[in-house]
């Protein structure tokens, strides 16, 4: 293959990284906002049971159970988000694994490419 050829082929490569980088970024941003609302919903309730102990009417008017309820299903809501997110970006760090391999492949053929004119040059000069 041409050096031209090569060189083409690598600004390819390289877009198609930058590609799959940008595919997988949002999913990583995403995944690590409904991490950080996990740990708000955690810290939530680490407040509502200590304030909970002080607070007879919350038991009383049935708040106790209302919460509970929210706060599971709050939970399961942003758990199944997650594993979404997760799923989502395992494949598109699949996608970015291949592409990254076929970016270095066409890097190593550059430089090999290279080597071998600088050997053929270097011959050249010896033989005269």
């Amino acid at each position: 293959m041409k050096h031209t050829g090569l060189i083409d082929l690598e600004k390819v490569t390289e877009a198609a990284f930058q590609k799959e980088y940008n595919t997988l970024r949002p999913l990583l941003e995403a995944e690590a906002r409904v991490q950080q609302q996990l740990l708000r919903l955690d810290a939530q309730v680490k407040q509502t049971r200590q304030d909970s102990t002080s607070a007879e009417g919350y038991r009383v008017t049935g708040t106790d159970v209302l919460w509970n309820g929210w706060e599971a299903s709050t939970r399961r809501q942003l758990n199944m988000e997650l594993a979404r997110l997760r799923a989502q970006k395992l494949s598109a760090m699949q996608a970015l694994r291949t592409a990254f391999g076929r970016k270095q492949a066409v890097r190593n053929l550059l430089v090999a490419r290279e080597e071998s004119l600088k050997r053929a040059q270097n011959r050249k000069m010896h033989t005269y």
